[in-house]
């Protein structure tokens, strides 16, 4: 029985191709992902961590580490060197004349010294006060090299022009510790950033030895670690980082086999179609069931390891070529293949292909011998009965739980059952795929049976002759389609509802003047600098901070957003939803907050012991947040958050000149600050598109294989067509337009079910009800767009091949 399969499978090797291709893409993606997750930890936790240390010294409370400390362990028995590390505010202004956003200000700068910590790519370390050396990145980045005049600021804004000297990458040694993009000499390091050490490293041979009296010397309230415990620190983080990004891709990589499942179980139902009479012969001559039933199992098992081998070869070199093009900051990049890798690409390849080929597999072992004497035997007809009652449970299981987390008052758990919910739906579609398509092809076959031509009649009755194979071909489009539409059906949604936020909050002619670096807080300082500039005519800093206060006797904790009373409805316009936006009179809490707390207009909120009355109730915010309070109620909270202030009257030229002087200071219109909010949303939706163009090219392939075999299906069928006086050139247009009817069905069900799908998940997400959602049309019509191109495209070759049928040969078919 083996050997016959086995010999079927070499003698059309045709009829695999494309199965083969599906099962090689999902098993590349799987390997790939585990081998750059893995490559990814080794590099960060191994090639660029130090392992020179003996241990480290830090202060995690109030308590500084000064040079007296590093003198006294410096003096301990077995340390060879005690080094304090400086870390402080510190940044480099680009070729802009602006900051970057590679690097946290406030951990940008450090001291130089002799250690691992720092290795030169070029120059040499800094040693007067004119000099800086640079992270790799940050000097690329500003298109600095060693002899250049850099820009450096520190924490009050003021930059200081230095000579560039050397070019460093950074190595590691805790889990906390983060790459400082300039490196001073120590004297002027103590200058800039202070003369409490950050932490204080120290060397020798004797690990615990040294620990232990640097814990002794200390005393209580110091952490003292080992080198060793650095390192395993150091890598359980850039473990779980990789497991991160792992989990992430293997959710696409998941649905690219999904999508490769519906190619292979449509490739085997129509194989073990074409080989009805070939069982039949060998139930006939004594085969039983479980015989061919384990023959089409083995035939399966034997394409999956091939797909698989290719897979996993395939997968490694992608590994190898992402790693290869990851931009990196001169850390040696480590490439690394566990055993895992190989090892769960050859059990997803043959498993998948095993499962996705067992019904095929029983219903070729159902065969009767009596089907021997046929000449054009077939596998009966399956009933859709289950598969239909199956689907309709999940779909009312799924629409009940979306109904009834379709409110306003959304929880982590309700949350949880409505996108459950929206999924369970999701597979409801899949299960009543055959049942849709009959329900959209029936019409659209009579209607072309009055209007239609004869080639669009017959590719409308080709695609509907087997209800389960079409729907298998689209369902595999249907999966990355829906995801690509649901995802833009988010950002578009999210980008849609900052826009009206921003929008109504921000007139159009106000401007922004915030931090170079994105939604950095900026000092309280600047607030006076923007009133002194020409024609300013309102100012609002809000600033914000978390505080207890106190309604009907009851303690909560909140944002608290002090803000000038003057601004609003000038410089600021948030929507008033309920009493009047006057903070003279009182305070204003969010809609959102109120409801949640109990607050009602006229309540009596203290905060800070400081007692005021709630005057109004504003509507959702991107700028405001919590409970507005004036600026003058409260006193100033040196820990609160400033990152924004929004000026009216001025000119954008004026504001311009008044912080040409300030790198570390940008000013934006409302265009320029909606950018903000949106590109790194876009940003991850161009991502996320990437990596489901997998199960969108599996899917084509799926398209191309049932055209394909469908053909040889119906060989005898399109030999009697050509007989009858059909042209080669009809027969490669009703293929092509059964394609095109085929893909725009999967492009048409993707499309309705990631609109929905789209709809549940932004309503999770914000909370805005499920139907206000923007549909992303650009989106929408390059998906059906493209699919209509996928459908011509993809019946090139099947569509080709049925054109050169031999006629004789053909009708002669048995």
């Amino acid at each position: 029985m083996l050997r016959a399969i086995l010999r079927d499978m070499r003698a059309h090797p045709g009829r695999i191709s494309m199965t083969l291709v599906a099962i090689v893409l999902g098993v590349a993606f799987v390997v790939a992902t585990w081998v750059v997750s893995d490559s990814a930890a080794e590099t960060v936790g191994n090639a660029n961590s130090r392992t020179d240390l003996a241990a480290r010294v830090s202060s995690p409370r109030d308590t500084e580490l000064t040079a007296a400390e590093r003198d006294r362990l410096a003096a301990l028995p077995g340390v060879q060197r005690a080094i304090g590390v400086l870390i402080g505010h510190s940044s480099v202004v680009q070729a802009d004349g602006k900051l970057g956003d590679t690097y946290w200000p406030g951990e940008g700068g450090t001291n130089w010294d002799s250690s691992a910590r720092f290795t030169l790519a070029s120059g040499r370390g800094p040693e007067s006060g004119g000099e800086v050396a640079l992270e790799q990145e940050a000097a690329a980045d500003a298109g600095l090299t060693v002899g250049s005049s850099a820009k450096v600021l520190n924490a009050d804004g003021e930059p200081t022009t230095m000579t560039v000297v050397g070019i460093f990458s950074y190595r590691k040694a805790g889990a906390s510790e983060v790459s400082p993009a300039v490196a001073y000499d120590p004297a002027t390091a103590a200058a800039r950033l202070g003369s409490a050490f950050a932490w204080i490293d120290l060397y020798g041979t004797d690990q615990t030895q040294i620990a232990s009296a640097a814990s002794g010397a200390l005393g209580s309230g110091f952490d003292v670690r080992t080198g060793a415990e650095l390192a395993v620190q150091r890598q359980q983080q850039a473990d779980e980082e990789a497991q991160l990004v792992r989990n992430f891709l293997l959710a696409f990589a998941g649905v690219a086999l999904l999508a490769g499942m519906f190619v292979i179980a449509n490739t085997f139902t129509m194989l073990v179609a074409q080989r009805t009479r070939h069982f039949a012969l060998l139930r006939a001559v004594g085969a039983r069931r479980r015989q061919v039933r384990r023959a089409v199992l083995a035939e399966a098992a034997v394409l999956g390891l091939v797909g698989a081998t290719i897979g996993v070869a395939l997968g490694i070199g992608l590994g190898w070529l992402t790693m290869e093009i990851i931009p990196t900051t001169g850390e040696a990049v480590v490439f690394a293949v566990s055993p895992m890798a190989p090892l769960v690409g050859y059990l997803v390849g043959v498993l998948v292909t095993v499962v996705a080929a067992y019904g095929s597999a029983r219903r070729g072992a159902a065969v009767a011998p009596v089907a021997a004497l046929g000449t054009d035997a077939a596998l009966p007809k399956r009933s859709l009965v289950i598969r239909t009652v199956a689907g309709c449970v999940a779909m009312s299981a799924g629409v009940v739980a979306v109904v009834a987390t379709s409110g306003p008052a959304l929880t982590d758990a309700k949350r949880a059952v409505g996108m459950a919910g929206a999924l369970t739906g999701w597979l409801a579609v899949i299960l009543l795929a055959p049942l849709l398509a009959s329900a959209v092809l029936i019409p659209l076959s009579r209607l072309v049976s009055r209007r239609g031509s004869a080639v669009s009649r017959l590719a409308v009755r080709n695609a509907i002759r087997d209800p389960r194979r079409t729907a298998a071909t689209a369902s595999a489009l249907m999966i990355g389609l829906a995801l690509v539409t649901a995802f833009a059906t988010v950002g578009a949604s999210l980008t849609s509802y900052i826009t009206g936020a921003i929008e109504t909050d921000v007139p159009a002619d106000t401007l922004i003047v915030q931090s170079a670096q994105g939604f950095s807080s900026i000092s309280p300082t600047l607030v006076e600098k923007v009133r002194a500039v020409s024609g300013v005519d309102s100012v609002a800093s809000p600033t914000e901070s978390f505080a207890e206060f106190t309604h009907q006797g009851r303690e909560y904790h909140n944002t608290i957003t002090a803000l000038e009373a003057d601004s609003l409805g000038r410089a600021l316009t948030p929507v008033i939803e309920a009493g009047r936006a006057d903070l003279t009179q009182g305070v204003l809490v969010s809609s959102a907050d109120a409801k949640e707390q109990g607050i009602s207009l006229g309540d009596t909120l203290t905060i800070n012991g400081v007692t005021a009355p709630v005057v109004g109730l504003y509507g959702e915010s991107e700028i405001l947040h919590g409970i507005v309070v004036n600026k003058t109620l409260l006193p100033p909270d040196p820990k609160s958050y400033l990152g924004a202030v929004y000026v009216s009257g001025a000119s954008r030229s004026a504001l311009d000149a008044a912080f040409a002087d300030r790198p570390d200071i940008v000013v934006l219109d409302r265009a320029g600050l909606l950018a903000e909010y949106t590109e790194p949303l876009d940003l991850a939706l161009g991502i996320i598109y990437a990596l489901l163009a997998a199960a969108v090219i599996i899917a084509v392939f799926g398209v191309v294989n049932t055209l394909a075999l469908s053909v040889l299906e119906r060989t005898r069928e399109i030999g009697v067509f050509r007989a009858v006086g059909a042209t080669r050139s009809l027969v490669r247009r009703s293929v092509r337009r059964e394609s095109v009817v085929i893909a725009t069905y999967g492009g048409l069900l993707g499309v309705g079910v990631g609109i929905l799908l789209g709809g549940v998940m932004q309503h999770v997400i914000i909370g805005t009800p499920i139907f206000d959602l923007t549909i992303p049309k650009i989106v929408v019509a390059g998906a059906l767009g493209g699919m209509i191109v996928v459908g011509v495209l993809a019946a090139l070759w099947p569509a080709r091949r049925a054109a050169r049928t031999d006629i004789l040969a053909a009708i002669a078919t048995a």
